[in-house]
């Protein structure tokens, strides 16, 4: 049987330590996480209305020049009839809503993580917290 060790103080206090080590560095990967997470946020959403303006301006390209050669002769004169202007108006109109409300879906998303990460930081500063105080109070308790 071996024999055991009588005394183990020291562990304690490294082991208070470490954990006072481990949530600091957790808390430094949440912040950077965080500021990551804001900065990227305006810069994609800027990105997806500009994507969306763009695709919305190809496709009424297209629209009209479908429009323009269903309508016409080979060769002949362009025919807009009042019919084929009317069935495309509500797809003018509701076109741009596609890609307004995908940018808005997307920005949700990136709302709910970065709240999702401000919830996680503000549990890990209070554990920190916690644990700089513990520390503080065996580094105390050793010297006095």
């Amino acid at each position: 049987m071996p024999k055991r060790r009588k005394g183990r103080t020291g562990r304690k206090e490294r082991r208070a330590f470490r954990k006072f080590e481990d949530v600091k560095q957790e808390l430094r990967k949440t912040d950077r996480k965080l500021r990551h997470m804001e900065e990227n946020r305006w810069l994609h959403t800027k990105n997806m209305l500009k994507f969306g303006f763009a695709s919305w301006v190809l496709g009424l390209a297209i629209f009209l020049f479908a429009i323009v050669a269903m309508n016409t002769e080979f060769f002949g004169e362009v025919q807009l009839t009042w019919s084929s202007m009317l069935v495309g108006t509500p797809l003018l109109v509701g076109a741009p809503a596609a890609p307004v409300t995908m940018t808005a879906m997307s920005a949700r998303k990136f709302d709910a993580k970065i709240k999702r990460l401000r919830r996680v930081r503000k549990h890990l500063v209070a554990k920190y917290q916690k644990a700089v105080l513990r520390y503080v109070e065996e580094v105390a308790a050793s010297k006095g």
